[in-house]
């Protein structure tokens, strides 16, 4: 998750100097969109500021040149609502009315309690990364789908062509006839032969 950063531009004279580094340190930060602003109570409906600031739905920290409490109350003149957030550089904050779901939260800095502009980016880096939703997956923990066997068909076993055993063999119709007796017939037809030609010489 981002954490919009709304910085006020028009620092007072002491604070010009802190105004450009944390302008430095910020422009650019992974996970930290900087935004610069004009005085909250000098913002018209119909500006850009006004525009960007309606943009912004999600938790976000506040750098302005007044105490919490001035810029919960300037902030609420414009609609830009939300609850007082504790962080580390705010320590007179005790808690007290909670975030509910749908509330943002705001995390405000007081630029003229707190000058150190290097400190001030590693508590908005903290509190970005505190907001980063950290997901775990749960793809290593179910164990991986044997795969289904791969189902085939039964290949038929062929009929056997030998008879088995003790069984007669079919035999066909042409396998079945005797064999025609073709040389006892020839020998009739030589015998009546011979006996026409002795009745001849008698």
């Amino acid at each position: 998750m981002r954490l919009p950063v709304i910085l006020v531009q028009n620092p007072p004279a002491a604070g010009a100097a802190l105004a450009e580094a944390l302008v430095g340190y910020l422009i650019g930060r992974a996970g930290l969109d900087l935004t610069l602003v004009d005085r909250f109570d000098a913002i018209s409906a119909d500006s850009t500021d006004r525009l960007t600031l309606d943009g912004i739905s999600v938790p976000s920290a506040i750098l302005d040149w007044r105490s919490a409490d001035d810029m919960l109350s300037v902030l609420s003149g414009i609609e830009f609502h939300g609850v007082r957030a504790p962080h580390q550089l705010d320590p007179d904050h005790e808690g007290g009315r909670t975030a509910g779901s749908g509330v943002r939260r705001l995390f405000l800095f007081d630029l003229t309690r707190h000058t150190d502009a290097a400190k001030i980016t590693a508590e908005l880096v903290r509190l970005k990364d505190s907001l980063a939703v950290k997901t775990v997956s749960l793809g290593g923990l179910t164990p991986p789908r044997s795969p289904q066997p791969q189902r085939t068909k039964p290949v038929p076993t062929p009929t056997p062509l030998v008879s088995p055993v003790g069984s007669t063999p079919a035999v066909s119709d042409a396998q079945a006839k005797p064999p025609t007796a073709v040389g006892t017939r020839s020998d009739q037809n030589l015998d009546d032969l011979i006996n026409r030609l002795d009745e001849l010489d008698v």
